[in-house]
């Protein structure tokens, strides 16, 4: 089936958005695109929101026939329509796979659109069995992991200890959670209530729990909340965003004192005069991606999901560079020789990750190797290309039996 897939140059049709954060969503894509033609596949792109000419270039790609699927990250492209109102994949029978990087609570009219040929897709399990559970717009969801990049776009990695900076690189952007809790005091009760209730309880767990404990405490004031209702995606976008940047807060303030390199917006408050760690400023994918190898440690903060990790711990991976980062489910069983580099969320278990690092950076950087060396026949990023062409080709089983 390969070999007759290769000869017949089957098309690929990646849909980018003109901007994204950091231009993160365009380097992954293009990335993707790299991969797929190195499995044989003919890749076309085209950028939505460009001034001029991107429909034009759509619609010629399209004509030209032989699309086994388009892909679009984090629901880019998933809701283009023709003009008489029909969604376009519909209407020309292609497979789109929205590979989604958000929670659905993040824009949820795009998990909930109903077609057969609109195959929702998510980078992380959680997000996958929170839409199957709650969306179920299609009878399926898929999960496929971001994966682990291939080294070659590392250029000279993995560099020799002594030719790194010895450095943490942590790559995050900070909001003002004070300003956060004074909008939410605003809100009228119960919700309020509700929220600074469920932003305690949930601070050290993951989305999975957020649907049972904002139910259980709505239900004391007299609330029924269901997984699909507005209110519910509401109140889980609102805690999501405080718990994380709340979390990205403790963090950057206990490796203060450490050498760490920090690289975002949003950390105007901070007194960087108190440690060894410095701001950076912001910094683009492509920057990043240069700047990575050059590192003794990648820090990172998984989006409160147990079943993946951050891509840019799979990047460290590839990069050899050593993955710092919050435990969970996935990590303890696919990386349990990093597990001393990982935290829990409070400044004692932060310290202790960094110190593991810095007291034996060599031995750090041969156990990453080693997980590298054992994770990525399984959870390459090109592997996970592979499976997302088998979903397109499975498009008969992404249907509903009742509407």
């Amino acid at each position: 089936m390969r070999g007759e897939a290769v000869a017949k140059k089957e098309r690929v049709l990646l849909l980018q958005w003109d901007g994204s954060a950091y231009d993160s969503l365009r380097g992954l894509l293009r990335l993707a695109g790299t991969e797929l033609g190195a499995e044989g596949y003919e890749v076309h792109t085209v950028v939505i929101q460009q001034q001029h000419g991107w429909q034009e270039k759509l619609n010629a790609i399209l004509a030209g026939g032989g699309i086994l699927f388009a892909l679009g990250m984090s629901g880019v492209g998933s809701d283009i329509y023709t003009e008489d109102k029909r969604l376009l994949w519909e209407a020309t029978k292609i497979p789109f796979f929205n590979w989604s990087c958000d929670h659905p609570c993040y824009f949820p009219s795009r998990h909930a659109i109903r077609s057969h040929f609109l195959l929702h897709g998510y980078v992380f399990p959680d997000h996958a069995r929170y839409a199957m559970r709650h969306f179920n717009a299609n009878g399926a969801a898929f999960f496929v992991h971001m994966g682990i990049p291939p080294r070659r776009i590392f250029q000279d990695a993995p560099l020799p200890s002594q030719a790194r900076n010895g450095r943490i690189i942590f790559s995050k952007s900070g909001a003002d959670t004070n300003s956060i809790e004074a909008r939410w005091r605003d809100f009228a009760a119960p919700l309020r209530d509700i929220m600074f209730a469920a932003a305690e309880e949930l601070y050290h767990r993951s989305t999975a729990d957020f649907v049972a404990v904002l139910q259980r405490l709505a239900e004391s004031h007299g609330l029924l909340l269901d997984g699909n209702s507005e209110l519910t995606l509401t109140l889980i976008r609102e805690v999501d965003a405080y718990i994380r940047f709340r979390r990205a807060r403790q963090l950057l303030e206990a490796v203060l004192p450490y050498p760490v390199d920090v690289y975002g917006t949003g950390w105007d408050q901070v007194n960087w005069n108190r440690g060894a760690a410095s701001f950076k400023g912001k910094a683009d994918w492509n920057q990043m991606t240069t700047l990575l190898p050059g590192y003794l440690g990648c820090l990172s903060i998984n989006p409160l999901i147990d079943e993946s990790v951050h891509d840019r711990s799979f990047f460290a991976l590839a990069a050899n560079v050593v993955p710092v980062a919050d435990s969970n489910g996935f990590s303890r069983q696919h990386m349990p020789d990093l597990e001393r580099y990982a935290f829990r969320f409070d400044p004692q278990s932060i310290g202790a990750a960094i110190e593991a690092l810095l007291a034996e950076p060599q031995a750090a950087l041969e156990r990453t190797e080693s997980t590298w060396r054992k994770l990525e026949p399984g959870f390459s990023m090109r592997q996970s290309l592979l499976q997302i062409t088998a979903c397109a080709r499975m498009v008969a089983v992404n249907a509903r039996c009742a509407a």
